[in-house]
């Protein structure tokens, strides 16, 4: 198989301490859960899990923002008139 067709990022399933968190990510970060994982302890685990769930809610605001900002721009683009009989 050609490297062009080979998939990018991978399933990990990572256990914390609220449940398991499944990403989907590169070679880079799956070597960097494993270095990290290495010598988890309860308070590191508890740690990475709210670090984890910080950047998960900001990557979700800022997709949000992305949405809405393409959204603006494309209702600026665009001549929208409703439909219907123009009023009197």
């Amino acid at each position: 198989m050609s490297g062009k067709n080979r998939a990018k990022y991978k399933k990990i399933d990572v256990e914390l301490s609220s449940g398991p968190l499944t990403l989907y990510a590169g070679h880079r970060v799956l070597s960097a859960l494993q270095e990290i994982a290495k010598d988890m302890t309860l308070y590191k685990g508890v740690r990475l899990a709210q670090v984890m769930k910080a950047v998960y809610k900001q990557g979700l605001k800022d997709g949000r923002r992305e949405v809405i900002e393409r959204l603006d721009g494309i209702k600026e683009e665009t001549n929208y008139l409703p439909p219907g009989r123009p009023r009197k």
